[in-house]
């Protein structure tokens, strides 16, 4: 796996946005941010062009992240916003690219597919994370915009998390995969779904009700996505409670996986809320549910 070089403070980041349609007055306040930092910052000719749901035709998306890939003043690229549309952006990129200038691509949500098509394609790790209209525009926790900073300056660092609730124990590495939920079971049947064997699938997701999570699940394990996993690691699944007392997206999870063979946590904060850890994907990742930890070693 091909570990991008460091992102200095100073240097320029790329921001493009290859799903859906972006604001500009949340572009301005995200970039605002990440110069804030020290960071200088270019816009893709495409990130304010709307096509319908998207912010352009997927040609115009796929040019701009090429661009911006092939830029040597281009440090790292972070995508403004998710929604959807990375989907049709994948296949007119080229993954030789991608290794040939690896660098770091940062988002999450409907951006999840599209690192890992950077991971899984050019064995490129990919950074699932902040976005700048979204998380950046409205304002991270210190806590994660300092992980955030720290992946770019050192993208293998290591670092250890705790979690809240083991649902199955055990201990297990291996190399980070997955993103949002609905996004990953979208590619099944595709060239571009995830491959999980021997992998720690990461899932979170929002505002879908506890049957849509039992139903994306399942398909998951229809499908033999969860048959030879490392270990999974539940993030945030903000409002996907249902409305009946005890139809909650936990019990979900605690019967799903209660009787998996791999080591099962819940409760890692990366996804759809204000703290959204920092992860790379692409890198070993070690789950220890007997001790409520997860980690990349050093």
């Amino acid at each position: 796996m091909i570990i991008p070089c460091a992102v200095a403070k100073g240097a320029t980041l790329g921001v493009v946005a290859p799903a859906g349609v972006v604001k500009a007055d949340a572009l301005e306040r995200g970039l605002a941010r990440l110069r804030s930092w020290g960071f200088s910052v270019r816009v893709g000719e495409h990130v304010l062009a709307r096509r319908r749901y998207c912010a352009g035709s997927a040609r115009e998306r796929a040019e701009d992240l090429t661009r911006m890939i092939e830029d040597p003043e281009i440090a790292a690229v972070v995508c403004a916003r998710g929604g959807y549309g990375s989907v049709q952006v994948m296949p007119l990129l080229d993954p030789a690219l991608f290794a040939r200038h690896p660098k770091l691509v940062c988002g999450y949500s409907d951006v999840a597919p599209l690192l890992g098509f950077i991971v899984a394609r050019a064995g490129v790790v990919a950074l699932h994370g902040p976005m700048v209209a979204i998380d950046f525009a409205k304002g991270v926790t210190a806590h994660a915009a300092a992980r955030w900073q720290a992946l770019l300056a050192e993208p293998a660092v290591a670092w250890s998390e705790s979690v809240p609730e083991a649902i199955v124990p055990g201990v297990a590495t291996g190399v980070l995969v997955g993103g949002c939920l609905s996004s990953l079971v979208a590619l099944l049947g595709t060239p571009y779904a995830v491959e999980t064997d021997g992998a720690v699938l990461f899932l979170e997701d929002i505002a879908e009700r506890p049957y849509r999570l039992d139903r994306m699940l399942t398909q998951l394990r229809l499908a033999g996505k969860l048959e030879r996993v490392a270990a999974v690691v539940l993030g945030s699944f903000a409002d996907c409670d249902g409305h009946e007392e005890g139809n909650v997206a936990a019990a979900v999870f605690r019967e799903f996986f209660a009787d998996a063979s791999y080591p099962v946590v819940a409760g890692f904060p990366a996804g759809h809320l204000s703290e959204n850890l920092p992860i790379m994907l692409g890198v070993r990742l070690r789950v220890d549910a007997d001790n409520l930890r997860v980690e990349v070693p050093s």
